[in-house]
């Protein structure tokens, strides 16, 4: 995602998260990102769900104006 003020983010969404196996997956991919200066919070944008919790995307949508639309 590039906002308007030319700034690159990054936006990673895990959607299994109850699945131990992506869990882990997940996880080093964090890391990766880490190692690549790529940290949460900054440019890097990271959302999650399981099966009991899903995605909440009036809260995504709420991000997304703060974010990039104001």
């Amino acid at each position: 995602i590039r906002r308007c003020d030319g700034k690159i983010y990054y936006w990673e969404h895990f959607g299994m998260m109850d699945n131990p196996e992506y869990a882990k997956n997940a996880v080093q991919k964090i890391e990766l990102y880490e190692k690549n200066g790529l940290y949460p919070g900054e440019r890097l944008i990271l959302t999650f769900e399981t099966a009991s919790s899903p995605l909440d995307i009036n809260g995504i949508k709420k991000m997304i104006s703060e974010m990039f639309l104001a």
